[in-house]
């Protein structure tokens, strides 16, 4: 069985532990889901490790990723979600100004975790093993790394589109050489991700991500801002969830809590409060 706290497979990277210990996650029911229980179940992945990942080393930065594997499909059971987590995310939609009844509505439907798993399937079918990953149009690149790295992939993505990794900086060499870049047949599908900047854009940024993941709060603190700065026509961001819920206990609600604010249509600014107050819900039951 596997071990009851993450190990360390290398400089910051965390490990699920067996790869045939399943962990779950569930979402808010509310009342008129709980009427639903009994007919509705969600269709929910379950994240374990299945070997060793690369572990990505970041130019000028320590490697930083938390590391999931892919999991199989398997019913999920409504359940009660924690009323201290439910009432700080219905506190975020009200400082958002949504309508807090249709919010909360929202998350008591399973409704919500079709588009989360949507989106952990594309991962798990691409190799995603842990978070943050990102596809600079076809480049993968793999962690938080420093924030030149991404200028530099993206820069180079409006000037063509190298086909080797040879074209690159040392840097981005030194994380090819360890498979934390890597260049793919071809771009993701994110016709169903929230994106900022324009979806004809000539670069997307697609990150596959976990709120609860310190080291996607870590690129959230230390490199969006700078991507976020070159988004419009030829720039733009997108967001995939790839919650990890065998290390982040409510990584998976915190997705319901952003998908529920892009209905009403808010979710990067929910995507923001979410990573801004990361330590203040991530363990609340």
């Amino acid at each position: 069985m596997a071990n009851d706290a993450p190990s360390e497979d290398g400089p910051g990277q965390e490990s699920d532990g067996d790869p045939h210990e399943r962990a779950g996650w569930t979402y808010f029911v509310m009342p008129v889901a709980i009427l639903l229980a009994s007919a509705i179940v969600a269709g929910a992945f379950w994240l374990t490790r299945g070997g060793d990942g690369p572990a990505p080393v970041a130019a000028g930065d320590s490697a930083s990723h938390s590391s999931g594997a892919p999991g199989q499909l398997a019913a999920s059971p409504a359940a009660a979600g924690p009323a201290g987590l439910l009432a700080t995310f219905n506190g975020y939609a009200k400082q958002l100004g949504l309508d807090v009844p249709k919010f909360e509505q929202c998350l008591g439907n399973p409704a919500w975790t079709k588009v989360v798993n949507a989106h952990l399937k594309r991962g798990i079918d691409l190799g995603v093993t842990g978070t943050p990953t990102f596809l600079i149009n076809n480049k993968l690149v793999v962690g938080s790394v420093a924030a030149a790295i991404y200028e530099e992939v993206i820069d180079a993505e409006l000037k063509g589109s190298p086909t080797s990794a040879a074209e690159y900086s040392p840097a981005v060499q030194a994380l090819a050489a360890n498979g934390s870049f890597q260049i793919l047949p071809s771009k993701i599908d994110v016709s169903d991700a929230p994106i900022e900047g324009s979806r004809d854009a000539r670069v997307i940024v697609a990150e596959f991500s976990d709120f609860q993941c310190p080291f996607c709060k870590r690129f959230f603190d230390q490199a969006l801002a700078s991507i976020r700065k070159r988004e419009g026509a030829d720039v733009a961001l997108a967001f995939l969830h790839f919650p990890i819920v065998k290390l982040h206990a409510n990584a998976g609600n915190a997705s319901g809590a952003a998908v529920c604010a892009a209905d009403q249509g808010k979710f990067w600014q929910m995507h923001d409060l979410l990573f801004t107050n990361q330590s203040q819900w991530q363990d609340l039951r």
